[in-house]
């Protein structure tokens, strides 16, 4: 198997007070397995790894190929939308249609 081939999943990626942590499941078919972030600095952690899911890929591979889909699964934007582009009124517009659907029923 090839780690492309993998799947990042549940990724969670908290902050206390500047300190991040990243949380992940790395998922093939029928095996999972869960994983920090900061553990694919760990060598051994990379060869656990590729055994785990007898993977063909180089450990340096596998660490560029992991934070690759890592990176790409951050991208997915949440549908709370807060900061510089939130915008107050069209807020205001969904909670009212979602208020006046309920008066209907």
């Amino acid at each position: 198997m090839l780690c492309k081939d993998l799947k990042v999943v549940n990724l969670n990626i908290t902050e206390d007070y500047y300190e991040y942590k990243g949380l992940f499941r790395l998922c093939s078919g029928e095996k999972c397995l869960d994983i920090d972030l900061m553990d694919l600095d760990n060598d051994n952690k990379l060869k656990e790894i590729k055994s785990n899911f007898n993977l063909k890929d180089d450990i340096s591979d596998i660490k560029t190929i992991l934070m690759e889909k890592i990176m790409e699964a951050t991208k997915i934007e949440s549908r709370i939308v807060e900061g510089k582009d939130y915008n107050e009124n069209e807020n205001d517009k969904k909670t009212e249609r979602k208020i006046s659907s309920m008066d209907m029923a």
